[in-house]
């Protein structure tokens, strides 16, 4: 077990931890973007609409392409590289010297997407973890940690 003061008081990590370390990636960051914008609208039960020139993927490319890039850069500068634990007692991320730490209580959902979990906080803000900084073993023990979790999987986009 581990202490680890934390803004004014200590939290512990308690049982068996996931230890990660991610530096995120532009390609990433992209199609998590393309992920949530896809599951806003199946939730907003909103429709693709064909004739609107955002639906068209050359367009989406560009916007991508084009305004995507500094937004990420600017979240690399203020965020940088996290490190991550998860336990049952809740996750912590660490970045820039800085740690903060949530219970699961305090987690809204948890979205499984193609290459990343993206963990949704109640107060608001979120955590992406791509799946390539967890072996098939951490993603087993992290999957059973999401028990008392609710997980969404993106369906299509209609």
């Amino acid at each position: 077990m581990t202490s680890k003061h934390i803004q004014g008081g200590y939290v512990e990590h308690t049982g068996p931890r996931i230890e990660i370390d991610v530096s995120y990636q532009l390609a990433e960051y992209r199609q998590l973007l393309l992920e949530v914008i896809a599951m806003d609208m199946v939730a907003r039960n909103e429709h693709l609409n064909r004739a609107s020139p955002w639906s068209w993927p050359s367009v989406q490319r560009a916007v991508l392409a084009v305004v995507v890039p500094p937004i990420f850069a600017w979240k690399m500068l203020r965020v940088g590289r996290c490190a991550f634990v998860f336990s049952a007692a809740g996750i912590s991320r660490t970045s820039k010297g800085r740690t903060a730490f949530r219970t699961w209580h305090q987690v809204k959902h948890v979205q499984r997407l193609q290459a990343a979990y993206l963990i949704e906080l109640v107060e608001g803000g979120a955590m992406p973890v791509p799946f390539r900084e967890m072996d098939a073993a951490q993603r087993r023990r992290f999957e059973r940690l999401l028990a008392s979790v609710p997980v969404v999987t993106p369906g299509p986009a209609r």
